[in-house]
């Protein structure tokens, strides 16, 4: 038997885990397959997720993996990337240049805007051009997800994030990304957290993975009096079981937890309560054992063995954190290195302390560290941040830029004023870059409570950035004060540019709020331009404020300022000015109902954005004139007569390159302008697939007047699929949101149809309520959505017995429709029309819906146009003209069949169908989640599940081994999908799959 001082206590082997190594060796065998998977090991401090990670790696390993480990700390928590960082660092630390180029390979531009160190490494290297703070986001986590996958391609890949609930929220952002990207690659992403820490961050996170059922948790539990046994056994190499008094007083004191367990025995045998004598391990009686009472207790009884001199370096090295550099650590102690080295090894060997790589240590667990940490006194801990701070600086002054999250840092707690503000400062800046919110105010905060220690008064850009970040978190009222702060110091030093910037963004703070707020602001802005003589501010405000006078209903008045701005711009020749511009004033004109104009202007604004190459400005216009000019945008307007297949490739278009930009609100956008194009032209179950897609992405990134339109559009095809409980669950939902945002526009739109569905389902009460909240019944109308619910009181009227009132509601929305060559607008037409017939006016009202089928059918509005000729055929049958009744209800059966066809879900066709057709309804209506299902051709959860595995190119056997089925159920999934989708083969299954972007799992 070894002596002891060649022995670790620390146990030698996995206690207790029998069940987490199994379940580890069927994810790792998925892994090796091609199968990618995502894991969390967790449980409290102390429990084993290391030792239970590093069981894995030896697995991994053993099929060839490569390992990388990134390591979050405490006080990385407000350090953008940090965990990423530490893992890129050890990845090519040591490796050749060439090496390192080969990893990176073409992301090279985007990850030096993490790593600055690797133009140290890689000559030349310059990072990309900077982007809009989203973009820019997305195009890093692309870069690092490619990374990723090209190490993958050569071999299995085990990815290792430890501690995540010190992670910064960026970092769980990438990660969920990365989790989704991995399934078809021999990639195994493995986290560690405490459970008993999970702060918000984490838990959406956690909770977004589980949502979507890409992530498989392993929770570890406390050790019971049998395992507690084995472990001391295996400790001290012990044949027979461990004497029942002192397991009873370890589990009692540790309660099972084998980290305290390790540091009792520890401390125990460096009291010298258990000892080694004639070839074995012995221990005093229990009654003189010292036994510690807490890990502070166990850690002290340790360190008091060692030598002062180690004592000191340990103190030392957990002042500068869980991980320390050997370099530094030389520096700041003035050891030469041999001494140093022995007093490390004595460290190593008192098993405080753990090597990491030829430069790096750490202590062996976190709470070590604090404990040594939280010993010293405040006076003490502020010398020695100073002292490490001011080593680093002269250490790395080189290569700064790596380690100004660490200077930033010890100079806050060194309370070195100075240095604090300049570091932290700049540290909360670059959060800001990369669109880490959170860290950026932690950051930016410290550098305006150093400002304060110094007597000095921060410039109000420090107030503005801070503000910005709180604002994208969704921290209104501390957005609101640092605005008004960076307003107030602007005003008293006469900065008259900050003090515009200022005015700007509360105007934009407020547009979640109160309008009338914003409005005020984007005047003052206006004004203020103005006295300055800057010609590009005053066009830049008064496009702020033009779309403020459109998003309250006064486009007319928007319109003017669009105008003003745009002749601006051209004077300056500032060509991203005029096309931004263009592009309001398309929307502008399409709010107010003139869709001639609305084309006109995103049509020039498509072909400016092209020619500057200004792909987001692309995305926005190209989608916008295609939903613009759709059916259910013109209802109530002259139409631009443009084909579906024309509307529809501007949608398409749009996704694409919203896609291939990584820009996440606006896919959400143009998922909702392919849904509103799908449902005006008829094509129902395209239009329902893209608004559900719309509003998971929309709630993915908060973006609420993105959630409030996807609602709509899955409302108004609802309703025009005569569903009107679905249209009011989505409708329902989206009002008050619209309320909140104060936007005429949305309380317009979502009014208007959820009055229609309830008129629908005979509730007449609840349709006049949020008719009379959103407009007056004789207001004139003035704007689209005005046309809108102007046409929905007319419904009323006439479900009301009052026609005449119809009539006249009808006739007055038709008059007030822009444009120059006045056009037959079927929509209102038909309620005028139906009114004739409730009148008895049977002649006028043929003649009315004759002209209103001419208007529909040469706008290509199927779903009204069906309704049209329905009631043609019934006019013509009363009149005894039974030919002419026989043709038109044969053509409205088959335009009824044609759209009934592009519906995916039984349920829901067959109820369409019925309503239109008359016919009785032979299955109960269709339930919310029988809607979810017909978001995808009527597939349930688990058949989706199986299409999104067949698109990755799996068999049925590794589906079934990937779902835990049994194979011949996974053939009866198959042939499902086939029947239902119409498909004849499995890759028109994965071709479709991956068209709709199928979730992996259901949702």
């Amino acid at each position: 038997m070894p002596a002891p001082a060649s022995r670790t206590v620390v146990c030698p082997v996995l206690v207790g885990r029998a069940q987490h190594v199994d379940s580890i060796e069927h994810v790792i065998e998925a892994v090796v397959s091609g199968r990618g998977q995502s894991a969390a090991i967790c449980g409290e401090a102390g429990i084993g997720k290391s030792r239970l990670v590093a069981e894995t790696k030896a697995r991994m390993s053993a099929r060839g993996a490569l390992i990388l480990q990134g390591n979050c700390f405490e006080p990385d928590a407000t350090l953008p990337y940090a965990p990423i960082l530490d893992l890129l660092r050890a990845c090519f630390a040591g490796r050749a240049p060439d090496d390192v180029a080969a990893c990176i390979g073409p992301d090279a531009p985007e990850l030096v805007k993490l790593l600055p160190e690797l133009t140290a490494i890689l000559p030349g290297l310059a990072p990309a051009p900077p982007l809009d703070p989203e973009q820019e986001k997305r195009r890093i986590f692309l870069a690092l997800a490619q990374f990723f996958a090209r190490l993958a391609a050569k071999q299995p890949l085990l990815v290792v994030i430890e501690d995540v609930h010190w992670s910064d929220d960026t970092s769980l952002e990438f990660l969920l990304y990365a989790a989704r990207r991995i399934e078809s690659l021999p990639i195994l992403l493995l986290l560690t957290f405490r459970s008993d820490e999970v702060q918000p961050p984490l838990g959406h996170f956690l909770a977004q993975m589980e949502r979507e059922r890409f992530i498989t948790e392993w929770p570890l539990s406390r050790l019971g009096p049998p395992e507690v046994d084995q472990m001391i056994r295996a400790i001290f190499d012990l044949d027979a079981a461990v004497r029942a008094d002192f397991l009873d007083a370890i589990c009692s004191l540790t309660e099972g937890n084998p980290f305290f367990i390790e540091e009792v025995l520890k401390s125990l045998v460096a009291s010298g309560g258990i000892f080694y004598e004639d070839g074995s391990w012995d221990r005093k009686p229990l009654s003189e054992l010292n036994i510690p009472r807490s890990v502070h207790d166990a850690v002290r009884i340790r360190t008091d063995q060692l030598s002062t001199e180690a004592r000191q370096l340990l103190t030392l090295a957990a002042v500068t954190g869980r991980r320390f550099d050997f370099a530094l650590l030389q520096r700041v102690s003035q050891h030469d290195e041999r001494d140093l080295l022995a007093l490390v090894k004595e460290l190593i060997s008192a098993q405080l302390v753990v090597e990491g790589s030829d430069d790096q240590f750490s202590f062996r667990h976190a709470l070590t560290q604090h404990v040594i940490y939280s010993g010293l006194l405040a006076r003490e801990r502020r010398a020695l941040h100073r002292t490490i701070a001011e080593h680093m600086r002269q250490m790395y002054g080189a290569s700064l830029d790596a380690h100004l999250a660490d200077l930033a840092n010890h100079f806050y707690e060194a309370g070195a004023w100075d240095e604090a503000y300049y570091y932290c400062r700049r540290v909360g800046t670059n959060a800001q870059t990369l669109f880490a919110s959170r860290a950026a105010v932690e950051h930016l905060t410290r550098a305006i409570e150093a400002a304060g220690h110094l007597s000095v008064a921060p410039p109000s850009k420090l107030f503005r950035e801070r503000g910005q970040s709180f604002e994208l978190i969704g921290e209104f009222e501390r957005a609101r004060e640092d605005y008004e702060h960076a307003l107030e110091i602007a005003r008293n030093g006469k900065d008259g540019l900050a003090e515009w910037q200022a005015l700007i963004d509360l105007g934009f703070l407020w547009a979640v709020r109160d309008y009338a707020r914003t409005g005020e602001f984007f005047r003052n802005a206006t004004d203020l331009a103005r006295t300055l003589g800057d010609q590009r501010l005053v066009a830049q405000s008064l496009n702020r404020l033009g779309n403020w006078y459109v998003n309250t209903g006064e486009p007319e008045e928007g319109l003017r300022g669009h105008r003003d701005a745009l002749a601006i711009f051209d004077v300056l020749n500032d060509q991203h000015g005029r096309a931004s511009t263009l592009d309001l004033m398309g929307m502008a004109n399409g709010i107010h109902g003139n869709i001639a104009a609305c084309y006109a202007c995103f049509d020039e604004a498509v072909g400016i954005f092209r020619q500057l190459g200004d792909d987001q400005g692309l995305v926005a216009s190209v989608a916008s004139r295609g939903t613009y000019t759709s059916p259910s945008m013109q209802e109530v307007a002259h139409s631009v007569f443009r084909s579906f297949e024309d509307t529809s490739g501007d949608a398409l278009e749009a996704m694409d390159i919203a896609t291939r930009i990584g820009w996440q609100s606006g896919r959400a956008y143009t998922r909702f302008t392919a849904s509103a194009v799908s449902s005006g032209f008829g094509e129902f179950g395209d239009a329902i697939r893209h608004g559900h897609e719309s509003l998971r992405l929309a709630a993915e990134i908060g973006h609420q007047q993105w959630e409030i339109a996807a609602r709509f559009t899955l409302g108004q095809a609802y309703v025009f699929m005569g569903a009107p409980d679905l249209a009011r669950h989505h409708l329902e939902q989206a009002l008050p949101f619209a309320r909140k945002l104060g936007s005429a526009w949305w309380i317009g739109n979502v009014t208007c149809y959820l009055a229609l569905a309830y008129l629908m389902s005979g509730d007449q009460q609840r349709a006049r309520a949020d008719l009379n909240a959103a407009m007056p019944r004789d207001q004139q109308p003035r704007t689209l959505a005005q046309r809108r619910l102007s046409l929905a009181w007319a419904e009323l009227a006439l479900d009301e017995g009052d026609p005449d009132g119809a009539i006249a509601l009808v006739e007055r929305l038709i008059a007030s429709v822009p444009g120059e060559t006045p056009q037959a607008v079927p929509a209102p037409l038909y309620t005028k029309a139906r009114a004739l017939i409730a009148l008895g006016r049977a002649d006028d009202a043929e003649a009315v819906l004759a002209q209103a089928e001419s208007a529909a059918a040469e706008r290509h509005d199927r779903p009204l146009l069906w309704r049209i000729q329905r009631d043609l055929g019934r006019l013509h049958d009363a009149a005894g003209r039974r030919d002419e009744a026989a043709a038109k209800a044969a053509q409205s059966r088959a335009l009824v069949e044609t759209l009934a066809a592009t519906i995916d879900d039984d349920r829901l066709r067959e109820q369409f169908r019925a309503a239109a057709l008359d016919a009785p309804v032979t299955r109960r209506p269709i339930s919310l989640r029988q809607a979810e299902k017909a978001a995808y051709g009527g597939l349930t959860a688990r058949e989706r599940d199986v299409a999104a595995l067949i698109a990755q190119g799996k068999s049925n056997r590794e589906i079934a081994e990937a779902l835990v089925l049994g194979e011949r159920t996974i053939e009866t999934h198959v042939g499902n999908i086939l029947s239902k989708m119409q498909f004849s083969s499995r890759s028109q299954v994965a071709a479709w799959a991956v068209e709709v972007r199928l979730p992996s799992t259901s949702q």
